[in-house]
């Protein structure tokens, strides 16, 4: 973030229409209030703790105490979103992702005040727009949105839609005169993210994303994690290291098979629920069922953007719609609800100190990480060498 001594207004390259700004005023505004390199990480985890509390509170309102206390393990504790937390783009990305939830379960309802539709239709379109500036994948909870307002499972404020528009236009005003002063600081598209279209000409891509809803509710997680956990720092010998290695995969393909089996269960669950449902007016009380088919349909806008856009969506990029994924797995975790409380907590347990062992393992050498790496040195030498 540091470059010639001053803030650098782009961290790395642009994935997309945006110009990494918002990253760059999350990353260097706690630095100009605590000059100490550990001040973004001291946001990043308010700012993702911010996140969690806002969607425990609004999915409390559907699930029971057990069912999320499981939620509160798989959001705080997976691999999925722990090992993607860095000073990056995706770490940010669920604060944004809070917004649309509550945003999107409130616009369900109709016949509220106008000044109530009002408000969540602005906080709606700021949270695609924190999305936006912060992920390539932005464009599925746009195509969400659009797809549910044509539905009429959500009811849009028009004057709420035109207002918050009219204010990301303002807000965009200084970046405009920006260009004008200097090319440099133009948006831009990567052109090696391929051409519109590529992921129906090539279908992998399609694939890909739906495979990865499947997975994030499972632990099949990252291929850095599976085959690229390194174990140098238990042995000397190579061939200690590589009977760790095989141990440790043989026990993650074998947890990570058996749980996407569960996955794929509850995702076939939930759409045999909704799917009498899915064309019929019902009770709005109902919005465990709203919420069902909001994940239906984002389903569906995965398929479409990931269809018509240039991008190859990965585990991280496409980890706005994490939340989302998990709703088959919660929604069948509460079928149990009534099941002996102290199960859930031995299953729990078990649950967490996996993931424990998976992301301190992870931590430890894989890929992204290693234990040899200290954040604090090698940062506050980046920011001596950039202001001396």
């Amino acid at each position: 973030m540091l470059s010639e001594g001053v803030y650098n207004h782009y961290s790395k390259q642009t994935l997309d229409l945006t110009s990494d700004s918002l990253k760059t005023v999350l990353v260097s505004a706690p630095m100009n209030v605590w000059e100490n390199t550990v001040s973004p990480v001291i946001l990043l985890i308010i700012l993702r703790l911010l996140a969690f509390l806002i969607i425990y509170k609004e999915l409390g309102k559907l699930f029971s105490p057990s069912t999320m206390l499981w939620f509160t393990v798989l959001f705080l504790l997976s691999p999925w979103l722990l090992y993607n937390t860095g000073l990056g783009s995706d770490a940010y990305i669920q604060l944004g992702v809070a917004g649309y939830l509550v945003s999107i379960m409130k616009l369900t309802r109709s016949g509220q005040p106008r000044s109530s539709t009002f408000l969540w239709t602005v906080l709606h379109t700021f949270s695609i727009l924190w999305c936006l500036a912060l992920s390539p994948a932005w464009g599925v909870l746009l195509l969400t949105s659009i797809l549910l307002w044509i539905k009429k499972t959500i009811h849009l404020n028009i004057s709420g839609l035109i207002t918050s528009l009219a204010m990301i236009a303002v807000i965009m005003v200084p970046y405009v005169q920006q260009l004008n002063l200097d090319e440099e600081s133009a948006i831009y598209v990567n052109h090696t993210y391929h051409y519109p279209g590529y992921g129906t000409i090539h279908v992998y891509p399609l694939f890909k994303s739906l495979i990865y809803w499947v997975r994030y509710s499972s632990t099949i997680f990252q291929s850095e994690i599976l085959f690229k956990t390194g174990f140098s720092w238990a042995s000397d010998s190579e061939n200690i290291q590589n009977v760790c290695m095989n141990i440790w995969r043989s026990v993650l393909i074998v947890i990570g098979i058996a749980s996407i089996l569960i996955s794929l269960i509850a995702n076939y669950v939930m759409i045999k629920e909704i799917k009498p449902l899915f064309f019929r007016n019902f009770s709005e009380d109902r919005q465990l069922s709203y919420l069902k088919i909001i994940c239906l349909i984002m389903l569906a806008a995965i398929v479409l953007f990931v269809a018509v856009s240039p991008y190859t969506l990965y585990s991280n990029t496409l980890s706005l719609c994490y939340v989302f994924a998990l709703i088959p797995v919660l929604n069948l975790i509460e079928k149990f609800s009534s099941s002996s409380f102290k199960g859930h907590v031995i299953c729990l347990s078990c649950l967490a100190v996996f993931f424990i062992a998976v992301n301190s393992l992870a931590l430890t050498e894989s890929p992204d990480y290693n234990y040899e790496n200290n954040y604090m040195d090698i940062s506050n030498d980046i920011a001596s060498e950039s202001f001396n």
